[in-house]
C-alpha cells in the first residue's frame, strides 16, 4: 500500500514540495513541482488528489504520475513560474 510517507520521499529525491491537508470531510495532497519546471506526465505544475473522508487521497496514482519525471517549463510567459 502507497502512502503519505512515499509520495514525500519520492518529492524529496524530485526537490518537489507536498502538502496534504484535511479541512471537515474534505482531504487533499497537492504535489508541486520545483520552480520552473513541470510534472511531464500531466505537464502540470502540480498534481492534485482530493476525496471526502473517510477515504484517503490516492497516493498510489500521485506516485505514478510523479513516475513520468519532470521537464523544464518552457513558457516564458508562464504565470506560475513567474509569480515569485
Amino acid at each position: 500500500m502507497t502512502t503519505l510517507r512515499d509520495v514525500r520521499a519520492r518529492a524529496a529525491e524530485l526537490g518537489a514540495t507536498v502538502e496534504d491537508e484535511k479541512v471537515g470531510n474534505h482531504h487533499e495532497c497537492r504535489c508541486e513541482a520545483p520552480h520552473r519546471f513541470k510534472w511531464a506526465g500531466d505537464d502540470l505544475h502540480e498534481l492534485i488528489d482530493s476525496t471526502n473522508r473517510p477515504w484517503k487521497p490516492d497516493y498510489a496514482d500521485m506516485l505514478s504520475r510523479m513516475s513520468y519525471g519532470l521537464k523544464p517549463c518552457d513558457d516564458v510567459d508562464c504565470e506560475w513560474c513567474n509569480d515569485l
